[in-house]
């Protein structure tokens, strides 16, 4: 069962509160600040290569990580794709994966505040 809040139009208005510019429900919210978390520990992350040098940190190559370290957390580089974009909201299982992956507080994935 879901349950929903409404808000009451303004009067003279035909326009639904969630159809008004900026109007987000608690997902988008949610799937915005984890969109923007993971985007910017991933920016911040080099990887090594086999020949010693290093390169930014890829999908591909988080996926790949996560599924040998987490084998019972399922995540693919699509899946990855759409967290980063915002068109999706992560498990709880998969969040506490990364937070351990990226050494920070689960908390910081889900949260406005900004402490590693």
């Amino acid at each position: 069962m879901t349950i929903g809040v409404m808000a009451e139009p303004e009067a003279g208005s035909d326009i639904e509160p969630s159809e008004k510019a900026g109007a987000q429900t608690p997902r988008q919210a949610a799937a915005e600040i984890f969109s923007s978390r993971l985007s910017e520990l991933i920016a911040e992350s080099m990887v090594s290569t086999e020949d010693g040098s290093t390169r930014s940190l890829t999908l591909y190559a988080l996926a790949q990580h996560l599924e040998l370290a987490y084998p019972d957390v399922p995540v693919s580089q699509s899946g990855l794709y759409r967290l980063i974009h915002g068109d999706a909201i992560p498990r709880l299982d998969l969040i506490i994966a990364l937070a351990r992956v990226f050494d920070v507080p689960p908390e910081y994935f889900v949260t406005g505040e900004n402490k590693r």
